[in-house]
């Protein structure tokens, strides 16, 4: 599994979430708590979902996540203004992990940015509120110059969850 992810933290990310399931099929936002994955920080996204349709705004950007991308957008809504033509395509794909509550992989040729030659790497995981619905997606995304040549703008796939008789996965980062 860690070999989905070119960056460890990405995994490690990951790996807490899992462990938070204790036997469930879903974990609650409730059951996060980032004092655990403070080394995480730099690299931690947080949406909070509302409304029909769903609308995101973030709630939390890491620092490396605003140092790579120039700007900070803690507080404001998924839309045009940051996205621009791009925006219907993220905030389906987003939809897709609040409707599918499971874990995503996206990995992205940012193309609608000022810095078109950055690629990201992500983690996408779904967080459930007291009704059972999916209203926070914790994330953790890296950053890096995209490789030459043609290849995919955009990758984003359900990654598999293990079962219980898989090897043990740590939470401790």
């Amino acid at each position: 599994m860690e070999e989905w992810f070119g960056d460890s933290r990405l995994f490690r990310l990951y790996e807490y979430w899992h462990s938070k399931k204790a036997g469930g099929q879903t974990v609650r936002r409730a059951d996060i708590d980032l004092a655990e994955i403070m080394t995480l920080l730099p690299i931690l996204h947080i949406l909070e979902i509302s409304g029909e349709p769903a609308r995101f705004r973030h709630r939390f950007v890491g620092t490396e996540i605003v140092e790579a991308l120039g700007r900070d957008v803690t507080g404001r809504d998924v839309d045009a203004d940051l996205y621009g033509e791009a925006v219907q395509e993220i905030a389906a794909s987003l939809a897709r992990v609040a409707q599918d509550p499971r874990p995503y992989r996206r990995i992205a040729h940012l193309t609608w940015h000022e810095y078109d030659w950055l690629e990201m790497e992500a983690v996408e995981l779904p967080l459930v509120g007291d009704d059972g619905s999916v209203n926070t997606l914790l994330c953790g995304s890296i950053f890096h110059r995209r490789a030459p040549g043609p290849g995919p703008r955009l990758v984003h796939e359900p990654l598999p969850i293990p079962d219980s008789g898989d090897r043990a996965m740590a939470a401790s980062d």
